[in-house]
């Protein structure tokens, strides 16, 4: 990459931003909206000037911050009384935690502890701030997905098989949760049952 592209991206996200700024003050003096788009803008030249140096650890953490001040300035001006950003620093800041243990990150061990983790902290916002319904199955069981496909991506049959077992004990649980009177859990989960039944008939039974 050219250095050039550095300085231009510079000049060229400052101008953005001023102009976002003027037409701020010009349209609605007494609601600060710029702040939001340019701190945004300000991802192109931190990129570049990263990328040139081969620093996306270091631009993943600082990427990661802004993202951050930026999701609780928005919490603080418009919905100050619920704290909804303590949903959303924590993943944020595992895009660095990912960055800096490099090749780590690909192991079960590191894959498994992050996800526990991360799986408690959501298990604790729930029982703080809404005890009343369980929504941590649904973060749960996104986060899952993560030590399942690093421990047991490079075996497909097994792999599917769990991947279904997950799938298949999610909707149960939020077909009882939500709506125990309609039985609808039967068809996400007959649907998923096809993975493993495909892994098996056209990978190892063919090769059998």
């Amino acid at each position: 990459m050219k250095k050039g592209y550095v300085p231009f991206s510079m000049f060229a996200s400052l101008f953005t931003i001023v102009f976002l700024f003027i037409v701020n003050w010009l349209t609605t003096p007494g609601e600060i909206w710029a702040i939001y788009p340019a701190i945004f803008i300000l991802f192109w030249p931190l990129n570049v000037l990263f990328k040139l140096q081969n620093g996306y650890k270091w631009y993943s953490l600082i990427a990661s911050l802004l993202l951050i001040i930026v999701l609780l300035t928005i919490n603080l001006v418009q919905t100050p009384e619920y704290l909804w950003i303590l949903y959303a620093w924590l993943p944020l800041l595992y895009w660095p935690l990912i960055s800096f243990a490099g090749r780590q990150a690909g192991n079960p061990t590191f894959a498994v502890l992050a996800s526990i983790a991360l799986i408690m902290y959501y298990i604790g916002l729930n029982l703080f701030f809404e005890p009343g319904f369980p929504w941590f199955i649904f973060p749960t069981f996104v986060i899952l997905w993560w030590p399942l496909s690093v421990t047991f991506a490079r075996r497909p049959m097994l792999y599917s098989v769990l991947g279904s077992f997950l799938v298949t004990i999610f909707f149960i649980n939020v077909n009882v949760l939500t709506s125990p009177n309609v039985i609808w859990a039967v068809y996400p989960i007959f649907t998923v049952l096809w993975w493993p039944l495909s892994i098996y008939f056209f990978i190892y039974r063919r090769t059998a």
